[in-house]
């Protein structure tokens, strides 16, 4: 009788012995596989990370190439245009000091002032081509805000700005809007006599543009865009040109104002 009970605790001790051995087998193969799903998941999150990582890089070094191409090729144009313009300029100009004819001073005085005229055509060339590489970089707001910081460091005029855009426009409406605030603040600057430029610029929706600039200064003789100036007229072009409208007003009291709405489609 004893016999048996003793078999029996050994079989139960047995029985026991081994299905702890199979919770614990159980148990380290579960935190093993777990583990190995974890370590999978995580090579997947870092191999997606790298990914984006590699394409953040991707696109830097694609603008970082596309900017050093930009200033070679300015570069190239100050050298070899610009350069060679000024370099003529100082020949000129020391042919000058050294002459002592009346007749070849009067020569080489409109020679000198033929090549200061083509030295500023070309740096505006330049400017210009910087300005639009800015626009691509940058985006609009960017370049009108640069163009609002030059202006107010000079100290004559004050330029308030409002820029409210839902979305990228395209680079030729960009582009003209940009060149258009140029030309008119250019027109303050020399002729108004003004001491504040303002200046909204709003998108409606998708379906246009609405840019309004005024100043405090003088006005214009003529509310007509085709009666006016050469600046004026060039601007009335742009907005011609890409269907929008235009209208130019003295203010009431004093002042200048530009209303253009510009087509998005």
């Amino acid at each position: 009788m004893e016999s048996t009970e003793g078999i029996t605790n050994q079989t139960a001790l047995v029985m026991g012995t081994a299905m702890m051995l199979f919770l614990t087998t159980a148990i380290v193969m579960f935190i093993y596989l777990f583990q190995r799903k974890l370590i999978k998941r995580k090579m997947a999150y870092q191999e997606i990370e790298n990914l984006l990582k590699r394409q953040e890089l991707k696109s830097a070094y694609a603008l970082l190439e596309g900017q050093d191409m930009e200033r070679q090729r300015i570069a190239e144009e100050i050298h070899d245009n610009l350069g060679s313009i000024l370099v003529t300029l100082d020949l000129y100009t020391h042919a000058f000091e050294r002459s002592s004819s009346p007749e070849e001073k009067r020569e080489l005085t409109t020679k000198i002032r033929e090549m200061t005229q083509r030295a500023t055509v070309e740096a505006r060339k330049i400017s210009h081509r910087m300005d639009a590489g800015a626009l691509r970089h940058f985006g609009l707001q960017a370049a009108i805000r640069d163009v609002a910081d030059a202006v107010n460091d000079l100290g004559n005029v004050s330029v308030i700005t409002t820029v409210e855009l839902t979305g990228t426009l395209k680079n030729e409406i960009s582009l003209n809007l940009y060149r258009i605030l140029q030309e008119l603040i250019n027109n303050t600057l020399k002729h108004a006599q003004a001491k504040t430029i303002t200046l909204e610029i709003t998108q409606v929706n998708e379906e246009y543009v609405s840019f309004i600039y005024e100043d405090d200064g003088i006005g214009m003789k003529t509310d007509k865009p085709e009666s006016a100036g050469m600046g004026l007229r060039n601007i009335a072009a742009r907005v011609e040109k890409l269907q929008g409208t235009i209208s130019m007003a003295n203010k009431p009291v004093h002042g200048f104002s530009v209303v253009i709405e510009m087509p998005l489609s």
